[in-house]
């Protein structure tokens, strides 16, 4: 069995973490951890794994709507990929939670082998403009001073519109795209991503949430738009294989009554989950897995 790479930015609920990592502890699994460099957590609070070799990084300050998550993302990939090339390279925050076994999505990914999960679809405005412009103080769109944040929008919105009167339009001749920022994608994709990556953070700087379009626009002007699990381009949860709905919140938060829900998912990962919000859930899933891990190893036998 080929081996998957797990990337995962963290920033804070370090408990939670540990607890992801429990799930995820796998011996046909690496892990990579990026630790926001802005976030409280230290190295030495991660309970490493027991079958999982893993790496711990903390160099990057991320900001909410900002290149430097584009920045972490690729900086993840290509740590990964230099330890070997693996089969796939899943994209987690510390909220993420797996809703399926090791052994079991393992085996969901070797029947699927060469399909790439990116979850996207083609839009028009007002996303288009967070592409087409070049946007200023993406750093401080959440910035704690509601007076600040409203003064930076408005010179921002002013600068928007001056760019409209003089036509400006930074990419011309590609398909927009845009949709979630977490995916499972083959070595194959990782190391175009990897090759690309100059170019990749040159255009999106001054991109407002470029999280959520680089890899989009990437596959949708390439290739591997041909590789995707899931062409419905209609935010099929599906695509990423991730549970997460934008329908009950930005996105919601699972909480206890959300278990037999979940757990009768086909789904591999959901988010967003918060040990201070509802830890029930989360101890839920733990002994959900734990079964099904003893289920799954019987099987094999």
């Amino acid at each position: 069995m080929k081996k998957h790479a797990y990337l995962l930015m963290i920033h804070k609920n370090i408990e939670q973490v540990n607890i992801l990592l429990s799930l995820l502890d796998y011996e046909y699994n690496d892990i990579f951890i990026h630790i926001d460099l802005k976030s409280s957590i230290v190295k030495n609070e991660i309970n490493l794994p027991q079958k999982s070799d893993c790496y711990i990084y903390k160099e990057i300050a991320n900001y909410w709507g900002d290149v430097s998550l584009v920045e972490t993302e690729i900086f993840l990939l290509e740590k990964a990929n230099k330890i070997q090339k693996y089969e796939y390279y899943h994209l987690l925050s510390g909220a993420d939670l797996p809703l399926k076994s090791q052994q079991y999505i393992h085996h969901f990914f070797d029947e699927n082998r060469g399909k790439e999960f990116v979850e996207y679809k083609n839009v028009d405005a007002p996303f288009i403009s967070r592409i087409k412009y070049y946007h200023l103080f993406t750093k401080y769109y959440k910035h704690e001073s509601s007076l600040i944040r409203i003064i930076l929008t408005c010179i921002n919105s002013f600068f928007v519109f001056c760019q409209i009167i003089l036509g400006i339009n930074r990419i011309k001749k590609k398909q927009y795209a845009h949709g979630s920022q977490w995916f499972s994608i083959t070595n194959s994709l990782a190391e175009k991503i990897i090759e690309s990556k100059e170019l990749l953070l040159l255009n999106n700087k001054m991109t407002m949430a470029p999280d959520e379009t680089f890899l989009a626009m990437y596959v949708e002007n390439s290739i591997y738009k041909q590789s995707l699990f899931c062409k419905s381009f209609c935010q099929d949860m599906h695509a990423n294989m991730r549970f997460i709905d934008w329908h009950r919140g930005s996105p919601y938060t699972f909480c206890e009554s959300n278990f037999l829900e979940l757990i009768s998912s086909d789904l591999l990962f959901a988010r967003k989950f918060d040990i201070n919000y509802d830890c029930n859930i989360i101890d839920l899933l733990v002994a959900h897995l734990s079964e099904q891990e003893k289920v799954d190893s019987l099987y094999e036998k």
